[in-house]
């Protein structure tokens, strides 16, 4: 190897990481999958790739118009060894984070364009197998003009539509469009289906957000304000074209967002750029609401109104086949995965592996390496090769969910969730600090917490996983909770006799009384080993003025108790009160194994990911009686 292409190689390595760190916020770090070699995926048969390795793409890019004049920036791929008017299925990306970048001219041979939210690699594999790929810059972000009202607009969604009639009149087309993408590109995916555009045929939604009030913004209705900073501060940093923001090789290396190619000048990607800032600030909003159905003065409306699980009955509507995608570690978003499949009727599909966002790691305590072994692109081809191109591959005769069990470390199947397997077996909490599966053995009393508000899960956290400037370090893990534990109250089970497997939600049911009018409860559910080593299994978080249980219809279905989130169900505490809270943690499968304990262990904070109220208590008094039998319900699997 010459020292120039050693040079480049290095160059592209670090600048590729640089890049990534920001513009590619969910990056999917899944082994890169084989093209057409393999013949069988982890979870069934597949004989059915294309005949023909069409080589990777040809690029091109241009503005389209929307029926009100404003333009979207489009880039478009095709694959590269086609004949002559051969046409093809189309997979699109709608993407808030930027289609592509152009880097400055000394190192424009890394990639012209170098990829942005999407991955190359992600491009290059379909394209191969006989797709066009379209990556279309949102209006109000990249270089697509107009401003952002909100996230997931009316007038965002009605660009879908648009852009999608405009991709099935072009020559290269087969008429046929499918959609995903991971995060709000995962979201965008199925709002694309509201817009009942007979072309679509697909959707493969990744680390998507379902209910965007309870999944994302405020997770049992504690705001989840650190996440929603830094993703502020990247969006506008891109919305802006300013990537000195982020410093390092990227600042110094990356031109900008790439114009369309027409732009020579960019003059174009200016005048766009100027539109951007008038863009909403989300970060602002979300501190002018506490309740779901409370209308910010600026956006004029809800939460739910910009949220996939007020429009199920549009989706529905438009019968497209959906392929759910998520691991058990995917922030609060694992549960937006479930809540879609049982509410979704055309959901045909669940896949949840033991990753976090993205996927970008491998989280299972158990696993040896933290990178991504399911080949995520192939699954995904099998869904769109079934739906797009008619071969029969076996996928639609396969059980509709998949989920990965940590500690056999193996995927299982099942027709339902929760599944039918799984019992609740429930565990009474102890004034010794012991949990009991008979409340008789329990030691009646109660047990005085001094609040902490300075407890956090720390940087390597579920939550951090949800964009990559907020990853603290760099692969999602819990490190040993042995010394986080000792602040915390505690109440740990017998030594098992026989492994444990927890598939599901479990749900806590917890007697307290607070010195203050309102609290947070965050609860953890862990494994002991006889080391004294504490693994992290899963967790709830809840605000106690959310706790009454509503006797509404709920919106959709749901795994755990029914709280509205509303403004007018929210309740004070009164002081020294004794009061129930009824929540459910994020689901999990997870074998504990023998000789191990089983633990709970609860606090007021998680200061690393969620805010502290500027009402809250000094103490907090837990109960474990008769009377007020504070318990938690483990999904158990015999």
């Amino acid at each position: 190897m010459t020292l120039k292409k050693l040079w480049q190689g290095s160059l592209l390595l670090l600048l590729a990481f640089a890049i990534s760190s920001f513009i590619n916020p969910n990056n999917d770090h899944t082994k890169n999958p084989p093209k057409n070699k393999a013949k069988v995926s982890q979870l069934g048969k597949y004989q059915g790739y294309s005949k023909k390795d069409y080589k990777g793409f040809t690029y091109s890019s241009q503005y389209v118009k929307m029926p009100d004049d404003v333009k979207l920036a489009v880039d478009i791929f095709l694959p590269k060894k086609r004949e002559a008017k051969e046409n093809f299925p189309t997979i699109i990306y709608y993407v808030r984070y930027a289609r592509s970048i152009q880097l400055k001219k000394g190192v424009r041979f890394l990639g012209k364009p170098y990829f942005g939210h999407v991955p190359k690699k992600e491009i290059d594999f379909f394209t191969s197998n006989g797709y066009a790929c379209a990556i279309v810059d949102l209006r109000g972000s990249g270089a697509s003009y107009g401003h952002r009202k909100m996230e997931f607009s009316p007038e965002e969604v009605n660009d879908m539509g648009n852009i999608i009639d405009w991709l099935t009149s072009q020559s290269w087309s087969d008429k046929q469009v499918a959609t995903t993408g991971i995060s709000y590109t995962g979201t965008t995916a199925e709002f694309a289906l509201t817009t009942k555009n007979p072309a679509i045929k697909a959707c493969i939604p990744r680390s998507a957000i379902f209910d965007l009030f309870a999944d994302i913004n405020f997770p049992g209705g504690i705001r989840q304000s650190p996440f929603i900073e830094v993703w502020k501060k990247t969006t506008v940093a891109l919305d802006n074209n300013n990537f000195k923001v982020f410093g390092g090789l990227a600042g110094s290396l990356v031109k900008g967002i790439s114009p369309v190619q027409e732009d020579k000048d960019r003059t174009m990607l200016k005048e766009a750029v100027e539109e951007h800032k008038q863009n909403f600030d989300i970060f602002a909003g979300l501190y002018r609401v506490e309740a779901r159905d409370q209308v910010d003065v600026e956006a004029k409306q809800s939460n739910d109104d910009f949220s996939i699980h007020a429009r199920i009955k549009e989706i529905e509507a438009s019968k497209v086949p959906i392929y759910r995608i998520s691991g058990w570690y995917d922030g609060g978003n694992v549960n937006s995965a479930f809540k879609g499949f049982n509410n979704v009727s055309n959901t045909e599909k669940l896949l949840i592996g033991p990753w976090d966002h993205g996927p970008h790691d491998h989280v299972s305590p158990f696993a040896k390496s933290p990178k991504v072994q399911f080949d995520v692109y192939l699954e995904m081809l099998r869904f769109f090769d079934y739906h797009m191109k008619g071969i029969q591959n076996g996928i639609n005769e396969e059980a509709p969910i998949h989920y990965y069990q940590m500690g056999d470390e193996k995927f299982r199947s099942t027709q339902t969730w929760p599944i039918a397997k799984a019992k609740a077996q429930k565990h009474f909490f102890s004034s010794d600090n012991f949990l009991y599966t008979t409340q008789k053995d329990a030691k009646n009393g109660s047990i005085e917490y001094t609040c902490n508000y300075e407890l956090g899960t720390g940087g390597g956290s579920r939550w951090n996983s949800l964009t990559e400037l907020y990853r603290y370090e760099k692969h999602t893990h819990y490190d040993d909770r042995k010394e986080i534990n000792e602040k915390m109250v505690l109440f740990s089970g017998p030594v098992l006799e026989e492994a444990m497997e927890i598939t599901g939600h479990p749900i806590l049911d917890l007697y307290f009384s607070a010195d203050a009018k309102d609290a947070t409860v965050f609860v953890y559910l862990e494994d002991v080993a006889p080391n004294g080593k504490v693994t992290y299994i899963t967790e709830g978080q809840f605000r106690a003025q959310h706790r009454k249980i509503s006797t509404d219809t709920p919106p959709y279905k749901h795994c755990e108790p029914y709280h509205s989130f509303k403004k007018e169900d929210m309740q004070d505490l009164t002081p020294g009160e004794v009061t129930n809270l009824s929540f459910g943690l994020l689901p999990t499968s997870y074998k504990i194994p023998k000789g191990h304990q089983l633990r709970v262990s609860l606090s007021t904070s998680d200061i690393d990911h969620f805010d502290n109220f500027e009402e809250r208590p000094t103490k907090l008094n837990i109960y474990c009686s008769t009377e007020h039998p504070s318990s938690i319900d483990i999904p158990v699997v015999k």
